[in-house]
């Protein structure tokens, strides 16, 4: 297990392969030996032990929440040994191993020609079918992977995927594959996103055009309602199923990332899973002030206090890409509630509005905005300190503009009262006083990646445990999925009677441009 280490003037916390200094968060570090630090340190302290006991932390679904338990299947040596999941009479952590060991023997069968098509061929190529926390999470690792070269070795081609329902994203994809030759990975919890399953029934078309056994010989299914995947005519050997305490958002490290175990091979994730948990020990055995996750919560935690609720996201490295969008579903998601677990109304938002891109080319856009506007909002930036690759030039210039631009943010520049007041110059001013995390990597690898993003999934849960919310449900993502239900009846119908008159011309609206000719 990693040790963490403080070092000794600056606060910077170390976990290897992760360092985050905190000396530019000025607000944490006022309120750092308060009373109220240590109120924080008891509700994130008892919450993780709650988690990690299997008890119901899920009050509205009245469910333990298990994503845990897919990194501590075959690691479980590793935890404290009072971690322990219980569902519905079944032990989570077992079931998680369980179909690990499936989930690892199919991608083994597949990638040595062991299972092949119906004609006899090898599998080329993936097509992943998720959306939401079935899709963001094993995109994001393919980009990194793929980044990193793993798949040079696989026998498997091309992966491509799909997540929302507009057909051209489907359409794009399918034109890409060859239906003889593709493995599909359907990807839903519950097995009846309105999204997936329409997606699917494209799908099944596009496999009964090269023969109707393929339908139930090429596409796996990855769900916690393996009845469901029956009901469409998945056989057993197909469905590998995840416990209904894994929420979706946290979800990728079970079986819905199955075709980035077919990409790039068992070992590469099994790499990543070992960072996941190493971080999942650093939560629960670290001192709270040397812990990670609870420290960038409270730092958070501290900055919603003082009304900054805007957080500005930017990884400085070109290989996380999606890493934004990714956090943003898992941050805003888990954070973005109206009301405690008492039904109380919080007095503001839980969490800042998570945004940002990749440097250095956020510094080419809306940096300027952070530099110079009245906008609050906190910055962190993270950096790889070691390449792969050997052009140490450009990477030193790509360190150097990250280290720039937290020192910028934090100091500003001709940002005194007198030089603020002084119009010969202040179109100069850059404000500065941003809050600043600065986050660093040794490297990037599988195995740096799953200690990052578990750290962000800890970092969410005590950011919750703090203000007493739920992280784990989302009932906001529920009414806008009633209400489409409701209109796409209508739209079948032919007939508008929406009870809200603004959606029932936009309706009519909607069919009229439908039909009328290209202006072009």
């Amino acid at each position: 297990m990693n040790q963490t280490s403080v070092a000794s003037v600056f606060h910077t916390l170390e976990a290897a392969p992760l360092h985050i200094n905190l000396d530019r968060q000025p607000h944490l570090m006022a309120r750092n030996n308060s009373a109220g630090t240590a109120l924080a340190k008891t509700r994130i302290e008892r919450f993780f032990h709650t988690l990690f006991t299997g008890q119901q932390v899920n009050h509205t679904e009245r469910r333990a929440a298990g994503h845990w338990t897919l990194r501590a299947a075959h690691r479980l040596h590793r935890y404290p040994n009072y971690v322990a999941l219980n569902h519905l009479g079944e032990d989570a952590i077992g079931l998680a191993a369980k179909v690990e060991t499936a989930v690892e023997l199919f991608v083994d069968d597949v990638r040595e020609g062991r299972y092949l098509t119906p004609a006899g061929l090898r599998y080329d190529s993936i097509l992943h079918l998720g959306i939401g926390g079935s899709d963001l999470g094993p995109r994001l690792l393919h980009e990194v992977f793929y980044k990193l070269g793993l798949q040079k070795n696989s026998p498997l081609r091309h992966v491509r995927f799909v997540s929302n329902v507009d057909y051209h994203e489907l359409s794009t994809a399918l034109g890409e594959l060859n239906p003889a030759t593709t493995l599909v990975v359907a990807a839903s919890k519950s097995f009846s996103t309105r999204e997936t399953l329409n997606n699917l029934n494209h799908i099944f078309k596009w496999l009964d055009s090269v023969g109707p056994e393929h339908r139930a010989h090429s596409v796996a299914a990855c769900t916690c309602k393996p009845e469901k995947a029956r009901q469409l005519g998945t056989p057993e050997h197909l469905i590998f199923e995840f416990s209904e305490t894994v929420g979706g958002r946290y979800s990728l490290w079970g079986p819905v990332s199955l075709a980035i175990r077919l990409m790039h091979g068992n070992p590469n994730f099994r790499q990543l899973l070992d960072g996941a948990a190493a971080m999942d020990c650093h939560m629960l055995q670290a001192e709270f002030e040397h812990n990670i996750p609870a420290q960038m919560a409270l730092a958070d935690w501290t900055n919603l206090s003082v009304g900054i609720f805007s957080l500005m996201f930017s990884p400085y490295d070109s290989r996380l890409q999606l890493l934004v969008p990714y956090l943003q579903q898992l941050w805003m998601e888990s954070l973005g509630k109206g009301v405690d677990d008492s039904g109380h109304l919080l007095p503001g938002p839980a969490c800042p509005v998570l945004w940002g891109d990749v440097g250095t080319n956020g510094q080419h856009a809306f940096f300027q905005m952070l530099h110079q506007s009245p906008l609050n909002t906190a910055i962190e930036i993270l950096a790889v300190a070691q390449p792969d690759h050997s052009e140490n030039e450009s990477h030193d210039l790509l360190l150097s503009n990250a280290l720039a631009q937290s020192e910028a943010f934090a100091t500003g520049k001709l940002n005194s009262p007198g030089e603020m007041a002084d119009h010969s110059i202040n179109y100069k001013t850059c404000r500065g006083q941003r809050p600043v995390s600065m986050v660093m990597l040794d490297r990037l690898s599988p195995y740096s990646l799953g200690y990052l993003l578990a750290m962000w999934e800890h970092r969410t849960v005590a950011l919750a445990a703090l203000q007493g919310i739920n992280p784990f449900d989302q009932w906001g993502v529920e009414l806008g999925k009633v209400i489409a239900e409701q209109i796409e009846s209508e739209f079948k119908a032919g007939t508008f009677h929406s009870q809200n008159l603004v959606t029932q011309h936009l309706m009519h609206l909607t069919q009229q441009l439908k039909h009328t000719p290209d202006h072009a």
